[in-house]
């Protein structure tokens, strides 16, 4: 059928804005930056962690955007809290709750992970430093920085102690067991196990990590990530491809080594540090188990004998160590978020920073991850929206889970298609945090309103006989599998307990509570108990 000629004109018109439409529409879809920092705790300034804590970057950030002051890690360990935010799928799903591969897991296998959907969704898709816990560079259209944690000691034929660790605290290995400024160049003399070195030495190509002093020094792993995520930021903004790109930059501190340069270990001065506050004999009602003896516990004992006993001079070296690391972090997230903002991309990109999990500074007797307890689980969560500007500085206290992270990113770019790559995956688990960006003090979420934990057992990988910890607004619940019988259930009232100091499983004030908690959990992991079981029918 023909159209009449102002009929043409005018249909060409329209053609014209659609096609406009349509392109302004691909243009202006999101891009994705996502900040992952590794075993970063809650000693961040907007989160109140430690009163001295210097984070500018990051509260920059949470000023700038929505914080997430009630997030927690699924598994607050590395290897199966990543690869459950990096799926959606949550360990009880899963059932990667413990060191495994996660491309060998029988559920995971099967799901996309975040870069696979972006790139089915037509994202260009780059990563630096540690995002995986083991790097999958198949998944990037470009890959930086690959995950490395040194510098180390060196020893003439491999990484060694750092000989400056005080006593026995070396025992937990090069990565657990070190805590020493940069400055302090190690000199590992000639044993039986290699002729002796010094210097710090590069182990992922194997090569002397040139030191002299602060001006003249090769730049640490995070470093070349940050510098690699800059210069990557000016690439695109000088390049003729108009994808939308979704970048992840994984920074390795404040993990172990607690290697980072001096003038990080100056801001926090030794003798005006203040300590977290520890409750004498707050582990006398927690039961954790652990298999063996539990790592944490060794690791703060061990920590206190090679300072004589002293709790305070040690932790004080310590928690020196972490905190300075935790400020060299926020330094090389600061040169990221610069880079961005002076860019084009800085009104059409979403950011969202947070950590796989935290870290234990001495309470409850305990150095480490992986516990059910607040200092473990609790992580940093920003998003800032171009979309949601107005509700910059928002804070949000209703808890959510890392796991929310891939659905709520979903959400934000508006992607298509199916998130399993056969029906032995699994549909993910989270849910989008974007109503509460929408109304940061109550959206409309369809979500849980606790974040569920989970600590392997380390007996069995059923889901209804691991260690699991629910933590609602108020309230932490934890359940342990005991086999042997005894004990095995904490309770924590946060709005008169922020330290989990009293466990008030056995009050009788708190038996409703306890009762809906008990039950809220059976809820939660009724469809996984299910899903196990229909697995083993298969």
């Amino acid at each position: 059928m023909k159209l009449p000629k102002s009929g043409a004109s005018l249909f060409l018109q329209l053609l014209f804005l659609c096609v406009f439409n349509l392109s302004m529409a691909e243009v202006q879809r999101p891009n994705i930056l996502l900040v992952v920092l590794d075993d970063l705790n809650d000693f961040v300034g907007h989160m109140g962690g430690h009163p001295q804590a210097k984070t500018p970057n990051i509260d920059s950030l949470a000023d700038q955007g929505v914080a997430f002051i009630n997030a927690h890690s699924n598994a607050a360990v590395c290897i199966p809290s990543r690869g459950s935010f990096m799926t959606g799928i949550c360990p009880t799903t899963s059932r990667f709750y413990g060191f495994e591969n996660i491309r060998k897991n029988e559920t995971l296998m099967h799901c996309k992970t975040m870069p696979q959907y972006a790139r089915e969704n037509g994202y260009q898709t780059f990563t630096t430093g540690k995002v995986f816990h083991t790097p999958r560079r198949n998944l990037w259209d470009d890959n930086g920085i690959a995950p490395e944690y040194g510098p180390f000691a060196f020893n003439g034929k491999k990484i060694t102690l750092h000989p400056d660790v005080p006593g026995d605290f070396s025992y937990f290995g090069v990565l657990d067991g070190t805590f020493i400024s940069l400055a302090k160049v190690p000199d590992v003399p000639a044993s039986e196990a290699g002729p002796g070195y010094t210097g710090w030495y590069n182990l992922a190509n194997k090569t002397p990590f040139h030191y002299v002093d602060e001006t003249d020094r090769d730049a640490m792993p995070d470093e070349r990530s940050a510098q690699w995520a800059v210069e990557k930021i000016r690439r695109l903004e000088t390049g003729d491809k108009t994808d939308p790109f979704f970048m992840t930059v994984g920074f390795m501190r404040p993990h172990t080594p607690l290697v980072v340069p001096q003038k990080y270990f100056d801001m926090y001065p030794l003798e005006t540090l203040q300590l977290p506050v520890i409750r004498e004999g707050d582990r006398t009602d927690t039961y954790l188990e652990d298999g063996t003896d539990s790592r944490g516990r060794r690791m703060y004992a061990t920590l206190l004998d090679a300072y004589g006993g002293d709790p305070d001079k040690a932790l004080r070296h310590y928690v020196q160590a972490y905190l300075a690391s935790v400020t060299f972090a926020d330094e090389m997230v600061g040169k990221v978020m610069e880079a961005l903002d002076r860019s084009r991309f800085r009104d059409n990109t979403i950011v969202v920073l947070t950590s796989d999990h935290g870290y234990h500074m001495g309470e409850k007797d305990f150095l480490f991850k992986y516990s059910l307890w607040e200092e473990s689980t609790r992580v940093p969560f920003i998003v800032r929206h171009p979309d949601y500007e107005h509700q910059a500085g928002s804070r949000v206290a209703h808890p959510i889970a890392l796991v929310d992270l891939f659905p709520s990113i979903i959400d934000f770019c508006s992607w298509q298609g199916e998130t399993q790559i056969s029906e032995k995956g699994a549909p993910i688990d989270g849910f989008s945090v974007k109503p509460f960006l929408e109304q940061p003090d109550g959206g409309t979420w369809d979500g849980p309103n606790s974040a569920l934990s989970i600590r392997s057992s380390w007996v069995t990988k059923a889901i209804n006989k691991q260690h699991l910890s629910l933590r609602s607004r108020d309230f932490r619940y934890i359940r342990y599998h005991k086999p042997k019988g005894g004990k095995f259930e904490e309770l924590y009232d946060h709005r008169k307990d922020p330290n989990e100091w009293k466990n008030l499983a056995e009050d009788p004030d708190y038996k409703t509570v306890i009762a809906a908690m008990r039950k809220e959990l059976d809820r939660r992991l009724a469809p996984a108990v299910a899903r196990q079981q229909g697995q083993r029918n298969l």
